[in-house]
């Protein structure tokens, strides 16, 4: 995909891109034209910032181990900042999380990601 491109998709498609074809797809290369380097992750305890090859890295191994796939339960945004809430099951049919996370796109890609506590479960 080309700069020009990315850059005119919204908020909500980049981020849609990042959940769906990235995490669900497992095509976590793909943190390189979506995201940018570094990342910065915020929690209630801190602030990590990950390259392109930590972010690649966190990815695939999180889905070997879990084969993740994330359903919207709320996917809404403005041009900048997005929100997901999201439901998310794997290879283990017992295992359930759910999240809320607040991306922030910039120029076609995802500078900033906030989230909540993850819990086990599902969202109602």
């Amino acid at each position: 995909m080309t700069e020009e491109v990315r850059t005119t998709m919204t908020a909500k498609e980049v981020v849609d891109i990042y959940l769906h074809t990235i995490w669900d797809g497992n095509q976590p290369e793909l943190v390189r034209t979506y995201c940018a380097d570094p990342i910065t992750r915020h929690d209630a305890n801190g602030v990590i910032r990950l390259s392109h090859d930590e972010q690649v890295a966190r990815i695939a191994g999180q889905h070997a181990e879990l084969e993740p796939r994330f359903a919207d339960v709320v996917l809404s945004g403005d041009d900048r900042h997005v929100t997901t809430v999201w439901n998310a099951t794997g290879k283990d049919p017992n295992w359930k999380l759910c999240g809320i996370e607040v991306f922030r796109v910039q120029d076609g890609r995802i500078t900033d990601v906030w989230n909540s506590t993850y819990m086990d479960g599902s969202w109602g």
